[in-house]
């Protein structure tokens, strides 16, 4: 899992994710693997621990142009993948668990990652 590769296509909007190296297309393009970075400010990403998940929040634009688009929660074999919407709620839980990986992608800024 900590191979694993998150594409979105510029054209429809489609999410796409592989465990390892794959060729990934959408729209007739052929799509390159996002990189992640390190959260910063508005994507700073709110992490808290209700009983046994974690709930996780952005205060960030969810705009028809400028939104979180997913968060996901990698762990050592599982992901857990949330889709968001324009004008909805930047939030979501999930299963708290040791050492994973937390993912977001903004429309206008690309993806984003924190250890846990």
């Amino acid at each position: 899992m900590k191979h694993s590769l998150f594409a979105v296509c510029p054209v429809c909007g489609n999410l796409l994710w592989s465990t390892g190296k794959a060729d990934l297309s959408c729209c007739g393009r052929k799509l390159e693997p996002l990189t992640a970075k390190e959260e910063e400010g508005e994507h700073r990403l709110l992490l808290e621990q209700v009983e046994d998940e974690w709930y996780l929040t952005l205060e960030h634009p969810m705009e028809k142009g400028h939104h979180i688009s997913f968060l996901a929660c990698l762990s050592g074999d599982s992901i857990t993948l949330v889709k968001l919407f324009p004008e909805g709620t930047c939030a979501a839980r999930f299963p708290k668990r040791r050492h994973v990986q937390l993912f977001w992608y903004c429309t206008e800024h690309g993806l984003f990652q924190k250890r846990v």
